[in-house]
């Protein structure tokens, strides 16, 4: 019994309210263990399919000590335990909040029991039981675009991405001229299980729209995916260009196949030619007869050296097709100066280069002498450097030598008949100033670049200058088991081939070798880079791309010209600097190698935030440099400034 004085009334009965109410939410939240302080909660079971399931769960309340194991634990039986049921052990964790798992194996249309648990020495306490029953689903089926689009066939596709808890028996695409085909229609029969497929559709009707999906097939039923629709070409004939031969300097014999009329009679057919790309009927062409199969046309009223473009014909009611394009040259006019091609400049040092050029034709005179001029100033002649590299046409190569280090130079091409001298376009170079050694004993050629000193290669040292080996980590999960603090270095898709080329990929803490950061860091730190070397600040990129005219220009100015390893158009490329940036790519912190071909990114030694570092970024179809911020756990490339 409880005796309430008259004027302590109201106060008592307000405590044994609260008192109630705080039991009540406690065993409305959840069960535990009376000798454990922790606070488990079982949150919502996300997803259950015929054979998984995934599910949340919180630790509320810590308690006063380390919770050494959480996870869930299932079973079929109504109280699951991880004494007597299947469980995973998500580890230990020192922090309340939300976690989550996944589950497979299961048994199709069972029902289960599932619980959150975690555990301290004090004991382990549960969440409340959720319980579920697993059912098959329709699988989940995605459609692929449609490719190879003809006059009467296609090609499409899909993605099985979950099987819906039941083994796809039959997969593939369906179509029709209704927006919702089905495979009690035109469908396919593409194999079996998940993943991806590709379809053939046939038997198609010119210059209709079709709409295709996806299917897949399990127990349960089909599931479809998205609606894609699409028009085949028009009934027009399909034709083929045939060689050209004969050549003249005024004539030459070509032709075509018309292998299909397109489902009307071919009324006219013959070639066209210009000596612009594509050319049509509008433009000069033949008439050589009507119907299907090959034939063959003379080409007349041309003029002596010039390129022309060439395309079979064949015309019906419905329009004309054309045939794959293919060029020719006639026969030169007699005498005219040469025609060369400069090649870029490669194996550059600090004393030499290798260049040449390529003699496309020789003017209808023999080509006596040809070669590479160079010079500081642009234009170069045969008056100054220069190479002799033989006679005649085709391709050569040219050795540069006896030139000075850091120093700009100007190199054409050449090649001289009866006539004279015609020269190729320019290109230019810049020379290495000296190397440098790293600790594994690689060898890196420098350049200067306005008052600063760079390495004109990526580095790929293995240890720092004090002899310390940086862990390499090539598995994709342990890459993605790095944290920010972790130094870690590979080379691009584990390949040596790569490293040669691109050099290695460190996580921000390998390149900083521990050293700490702020935003500014005027001066960076040695980091990985040898002795008297330092991993660049991001001032002092900034102070590089100003030098070179400012970021949105200066990426040109830093990238290797051509498309050896940049992807093409590599544009606004000069290298003009002498830096050689390659596209060396990057890797994730989840592991995923990326980008090589298309871009470069280089660490500076300037923080942002806890996680993230200032980076500066390439592409391969721009002139820009890019300043943004990159997570501290990626694998990215390195260039080293020198002390000064």
């Amino acid at each position: 019994m409880i005796w309430i004085r008259k004027n302590q009334y109201p106060f008592t009965v307000l405590l044994i309210i609260v008192g109630l109410l705080f039991l009540t939410s406690i065993n409305n939240c959840e069960r535990f263990e009376p000798t454990a302080k922790l606070i488990v909660s079982t949150d919502s079971i996300t997803e259950v399919s015929g054979n998984y399931f995934s599910i949340e769960g919180n630790i509320v309340y810590l308690g006063e000590d380390e919770i050494t194991q959480h996870g869930f634990c299932y079973s079929e039986s109504s109280e699951p335990k991880i004494e007597n049921s299947t469980k995973n052990d998500l580890g230990a964790r020192n922090a309340t909040g939300r976690f989550e798992s996944s589950f497979t194996g299961l048994s199709v249309n069972t029902t289960y029991h599932v619980r959150a648990y975690a555990t301290d020495m004090n004991g382990t306490a549960y969440g409340k039981v959720k319980s579920f029953t697993t059912v098959i689903r329709v699988p989940t089926v995605q459609t692929t675009a449609v490719s190879e689009i003809t006059f009467n066939s296609a090609k499409s596709g899909g993605i099985v991405s979950d099987d819906g808890g039941s083994e796809v028996t039959a997969r593939g695409v369906c179509w029709d001229t209704t927006s919702t085909p089905t495979v009690n229609g035109n469908h396919s029969t593409d194999g079996s299980g998940t993943g991806s497929y590709t379809s053939a559709l046939t038997g198609l009707l010119c210059e209709k729209t079709y709409y295709v999906r996806a299917y897949a097939t399990n127990a349960s039923g089909t599931g479809y995916g998205d609606t894609i629709s699409f028009t085949t070409q028009k009934c027009i004939p399909v034709v083929s260009t045939g060689s050209v031969s004969f050549i003249t300097e005024t004539s030459a014999q070509g032709g075509g196949n018309v292998t299909s009329d397109g489902g009307a009679t071919v009324t006219k057919k013959g070639i066209c030619w210009s000596t612009l790309q594509n050319p049509t009927i509008s433009d000069s062409f033949t008439s050589d007869g009507s119907g299907t199969g090959s034939y063959s046309s003379l080409i007349t009223g041309l003029t002596c050296g010039t390129t022309y473009f060439v395309r079979a014909y064949a015309t019906n009611s419905s329009g004309t097709a054309y045939g794959n394009q293919i060029s020719f040259t006639t026969n030169q006019c007699t005498y005219d100066l040469p025609t060369v091609s400069t090649l870029e400049i490669t194996d550059i040092t600090d004393v030499s280069a290798q260049g040449g050029g390529e003699v496309i034709s020789d003017g209808g005179a023999n080509v006596t002498a040809r070669g590479v001029c160079w010079s500081n100033s642009s234009n170069p002649t045969t008056s100054e450097n220069t190479t002799n590299n033989g006679a005649g046409i085709g391709s050569f190569t040219s050795s540069l030598i006896g030139l000075s280090p850091n120093t700009t130079y100007y190199v054409r091409s050449y090649a001289t008949n009866i006539l004279g001298t015609q020269y190729g376009p320019e290109v230019s170079f810049k020379t290495y100033n000296g190397t440098i050694t790293d600790y594994n004993g690689n060898t890196y050629w420098t350049i200067v670049i306005g008052s600063q000193t760079w390495m004109a290669e990526n580095l790929k040292v293995t240890h720092y200058s004090n002899g310390t080996e940086i862990p390499l980590i090539e598995s994709p999960s342990s890459w993605n088991a790095l944290g920010v603090t972790d130094k870690a270095y590979c080379f691009y898709e584990n390949s040596l081939f790569n490293r040669d080329i691109y050099g290695a990929l460190y996580t921000w803490a390998a390149a900083m070798n521990g050293a700490g950061s702020s935003t500014a860091n005027p001066s960076g730190v040695q980091g990985v880079c040898p002795s008297g070397w330092h991993l660049p600040s991001d001032s002092e990129w900034i102070e590089l791309t100003n030098y070179l005219g400012g970021s949105n220009i200066a990426g040109g100015k830093l990238k290797e010209t051509g498309t050896t390893h940049w992807n093409s158009p590599n544009t606004g490329a000069t290298n003009e600097s002498g830096f050689t940036a390659l596209p060396g790519g990057l890797r994730y912190g989840s592991g995923t190698f990326t980008d090589v071909g298309f871009g470069t990114d280089f660490w500076t030694a300037s923080d942002i935030e806890g996680t993230n570092a200032w980076i500066r970024n390439i592409l391969y179809d721009r002139a820009v440099v890019n300043r943004v911020g990159n997570y501290m756990g990626s694998g990215v490339s390195v260039r080293c400034v020198r002390d000064d």
